[in-house]
């Protein structure tokens, strides 16, 4: 349909279309970066990507290998991470950072760089071999 100039002029239903179709589009950008907006905190607070998936677990227990050994021990492949997790006396955390640095030395000797992850409060003493590249 064409309109003539005199219509467009007195400002008709079709001379403010496009006006309408703009604040429909600026409404949409809007909307879409607000949503990406939201999320982009979380995405940078992962860099680490999904997940790991965990191949074996140590827990030292009485007749248990050393670490380095249970390490040596491990198929790791190209892709794995070592994982050493201890829990620690929040009024004394003395002795489990002792802790954290002997493993973390022994498993570094045997190959594997740790992430060390202590838990306050906890009793719990692991390491977790997993692949997660």
């Amino acid at each position: 349909m064409i309109q003539s100039a005199a219509s467009m002029k007195r400002g008709g239903a079709g001379g403010a279309g496009w006006a309408i179709m703009l604040a429909d589009l600026a409404l949409i950008l809007f909307i879409v970066t607000a949503s990406h907006a939201g999320g982009a905190s979380a995405a940078l607070a992962d860099t680490e990507g999904p997940d790991p998936v965990p191949q074996a677990i140590y827990r030292p227990a009485p007749g248990a290998p050393p670490l380095a050994d249970w390490i040596a021990q491990q198929p790791a492949g190209e892709g794995a991470s070592l994982q050493i997790t201890l829990g620690y006396d929040p009024a004394d955390p003395g002795p489990a950072l002792d802790e954290a640095a002997r493993l973390s030395a022994e498993a570094t000797g045997a190959g594997a760089v740790p992430r060390i992850v202590l838990v306050p409060g906890g009793a719990e003493r692991a390491a977790v071999l997993s692949f997660d590249r």
